[in-house]
């Protein structure tokens, strides 16, 4: 068989796309060169072969390095899982947890020995090491495969893990964004539109896990790729040995219609109370599937509109024209069942209704009128280099030969890609938009601060109504609930008072020393801290937070200065800023809301965590001014909201309390989530001690 170097082709494909007629006799410099006719690319050959279960075996032959990769791919339609959504994705990591013969440890460590690696999915097992390594990889991939235990204490901590993170992306408005924008597309009874939520991870069982596996891990609707240092005979010899003895299942797959279909766009909002900016996706579904002949000039358009090139028009506007957002982009995506578009940004709070005029702007001047000549070839120009750079991985040419065989498509799909992308015209541009972009009838989907920002939406919805959802894509009814009459900010705060254990009994407290754990979600990292803080009256503070041994943040105040000292650097606190801190110091503010230059102002009530609450607008003797909610039916404070100003951006912090237990009387939370910047913190509180009196050097350099 002839073997290619992948580099080559795609340098050559390019060049040919671009190459000038240097044969002529006379060149005219003041003229740009004309490009040369798109030549079909010659990708290289993969050899496809059948073992007699019905594992079909795909083989890319790359013989640079002694490396190989062997991919099990199970073409698993789509399917409702219901009450039990989560129980694919526990299945395939569970997978990797223990067989009968070796435990996950015992896993790993062969794995780690030879220097290979193995990961697996709901539909995959994948395994790459060196060639010399190759039968051991196959031999602990099929021990994965044939043997799986799904060990109970290993499926107990992946639910814990899971309503861990659940809990941190009910925080997210990025993750709140997918989350409601599939359910809103698609509905909950569709396979794309079912949310995983604390409910149906309550509902997983180890039964159900197994079951998942038994039906749909089958050689049946399998592909085995081979890509790497290996010959045709060898992999014949390898597919046989390894994977002949896999017994096929029956497997049958529902059907399911398309998403209801409605009339005029419809405006969709989740609250986010105290939030500073708001994450906005336009979106709605589209009938495109892989290898339709619209694809492909429909990825142009959407790449002149708003894909992975900068200067799509989104970015253009909204960034560098407006200066709403640092990023606006948008993508359209093929499926064999129902694809989608979707267009976003993260914008302030006082555009975000600017911020989707001009989203719908952009859409439907591509549908009225023709791109130019420059925008299309800059835009082809750039997807012919990306596709050429792809080619450079002998993946990318596996990934072809699958899709291939998966979805029938034509031999010489992406051989010819080139030569379609060339012959994509203007008015194929404004023909795709028109089809697949859908300015008057899509779903409008804002995540941000309800108070400031959901009335002046009413004018995108075709009904002249927002609809408001919960994180999980479940629709609120937006009930305005009116104040008592009489009621007042100092009623909230003695309730709150009352509940919390009395004045005298808070009066009391002179110092508190709290120890806790906390887990942080920094940008899907988890990070395990420990930390301290000793508050003592009047206005003493102390905390340090620490990562193992190591020094993240210790912050001292005292009656005369404060100061930080983080991994950053050390940072004096002056001024007004040290008369935040001192605020931030004192052990029950509530007991002086109403005297030493506070404003209290009860705004309303609203609903938190599916509890009714006050909420209070306080702002303290230093200026800054917090968004407080105290719980109706308990009295107790249930979120705090604070912004400050960080290198001329306005920063909200958010922190949740729950959990509240008695000590010496005064009941304390005990379970506490901050969110700031992009991060997320759960904090768990292991000890508060109200009796022993600091050291007063922790308060002094």
């Amino acid at each position: 068989m002839k073997n290619y170097n992948m580099k080559r082709i795609a340098f050559f494909a390019i060049g040919m796309l671009f190459a000038c007629n240097i044969l002529q006799a006379q060149v005219d410099r003041t003229q740009p060169p004309k490009p040369a006719k798109a030549q079909k690319i010659q990708l290289g050959d993969y050899q496809k072969f059948k073992l007699n279960n019905g594992l079909t075996v795909i083989l890319v032959e790359n013989h640079e390095l002694p490396t190989v990769t062997f991919s099990l791919q199970l073409a698993i339609d789509p399917f409702v899982e219901g009450d039990a959504t989560g129980t694919a994705s526990f299945a395939g990591t569970l997978l990797r947890t223990g067989t009968a013969t070796r435990t996950k440890a015992q896993l790993d460590k062969e794995i780690d020995f030879i220097g290979a690696s193995i990961n697996t999915s709901a539909s995959s097992i994948e395994g790459s090491s060196l060639k010399k390594h190759q039968d051991k990889v196959l031999e602990l991939m099929t021990d994965i495969l044939y043997h799986p235990v799904f060990p109970q204490d290993e499926f107990d901590k992946l639910k814990k893990q899971t309503l861990s993170a659940l809990s941190m992306a009910s925080s997210d408005p990025s993750s709140i964004v997918s989350t409601v924008s599939k359910v809103l597309r698609y509905g909950k009874d569709h396979p794309y539109g079912e949310p995983t939520t604390e409910k149906t991870v309550g509902n997983l069982t180890l039964d159900g896990v197994k079951a998942y596996y038994k039906t749909y891990f089958t050689p049946s609707i399998g592909y085995l790729i081979m890509i790497g240092d290996l010959g045709l005979a060898e992999a014949k010899v390898l597919g046989q040995k390894y994977f002949s003895v896999w017994k096929p299942v029956p497997v049958t797959f529902p059907k399911f219609d398309d998403p209801a279909s409605f009339k005029g766009n419809r405006v969709a909002f989740v609250d986010k109370p105290g939030a500073v900016q708001s994450v906005i996706a336009v979106t709605s579904t589209v009938k495109l599937k892989h290898g339709d002949p619209d694809e492909l000039p429909a990825e142009v358009m959407n790449n002149i509109l708003g894909g992975g090139v900068f200067s799509g028009r989104l970015m253009l506007n909204l960034r560098e024209a407006k200066a709403y957002t640092y990023g606006a982009r948008s993508s359209l995506n093929s499926d064999q069942l129902i694809g989608f578009f979707n267009a976003g940004a993260q914008v302030r709070n006082s555009v975000t209704d600017s911020a989707i005029t001009q989203f719908l702007y952009e859409m439907k001047r591509l549908c009225d009128e023709p791109v130019s000549e420059e925008d299309l070839r800059l835009t082809k120009n750039v997807m012919a280099g990306e596709f050429g750079r792809a080619l450079e991985s002998p993946s990318t040419l596996a990934s072809f030969a699958l899709s291939t065989a998966r979805y029938h498509l034509p031999a010489d799909l992406y051989a010819t890609y080139l030569e379609r992308l060339e012959k994509v015209t203007v008015a194929d541009v404004q023909a795709m938009a028109k089809k697949y972009l859908r300015p008057d009838n899509c779903i409008i989907l804002v995540v941000g601060n309800k108070n400031e920002v959901a009335d002046k939406l009413k004018g995108f919805a075709e009904s002249g109504n927002v609809e408001f959802y919960d994180w999980y894509g479940d629709p609120l009814i937006d009930t305005p609930v009116a104040l008592p009459e009489g009621l007042t900010a100092a009623n909230v705060i003695d309730l709150y008072i009352q509940a919390a254990g009395g004045k005298q009994k808070l009066s009391d407290i002179k110092q508190i020393t709290t120890k806790s754990t906390g887990l942080m979600d920094a940008g899907g990292r988890k990070l395990e801290l420990s930390m301290e803080s000793v508050q003592m009256a009047p206005d003493k503070s102390y905390q340090l937070i620490k990562m193992g041994s190591m020094l993240i943040t210790k912050q001292v105040c005292n009656e005369k200065e404060g100061w930080i000292e983080s991994m950053a650097g050390n940072q004096e606190f002056k001024d007004k800023d040290l008369a935040i801190m001192k605020d931030a110091a004192r052990i029950c503010p509530e007991l002086s809301y109403f005297t030493d230059g506070f404003k209290t102002i009860l705004e309303g009530i609203e609903t938190i965590g599916g509890e009714k609450a006050y909420r209070l607008s306080v702002t303290y003797p230093s200026g800054t001014t917090d968004v407080e909610y105290y719980a109706i039916a308990t009295g107790l404070k249930i979120r705090k909201i604070s912004k400050s100003e960080n290198a001329g951006q306005m920063v909200e912090s958010i922190t949740d309390y729950g959990d509240y237990r008695e000590i010496n009387g005064v009941k304390f939370p005990f379970s506490l989530k901050e969110q700031a910047g992009g991060q997320i913190i759960d904090i768990k509180v292991d000890q508060i001690d109200l009796e022993t009196v600091p050291d007063l050097k922790l308060f002094k350099r």
